[in-house]
């Protein structure tokens, strides 16, 4: 199971979740929690990302996503 669950969400399933960047990669220090099933998932860290285009900068907020630990 690869779903990405959002900050708030109910967990589907009983085990450990692990926080995960937006994509799915690991995230330096990333939160680890034990929650049971319809537990709803901890708030997980925000990040901005800058991006560049035709010489113009724009910055979006981004949170980080939550996974289930294999």
């Amino acid at each position: 199971m690869n779903q990405f669950l959002k900050s708030g969400e109910t967990a589907p399933v009983a085990g450990t979740y692990v926080e995960v960047g937006h994509g799915g990669g690991k995230v330096k220090d990333a939160q680890r929690v034990e929650l049971q099933q319809g537990d709803k998932l901890p708030n997980a860290k925000t990040y901005t990302v800058t991006l560049t285009h035709k010489g113009e900068e724009t910055k979006k907020e981004r949170q980080h996503m939550w996974m289930l630990a294999k």
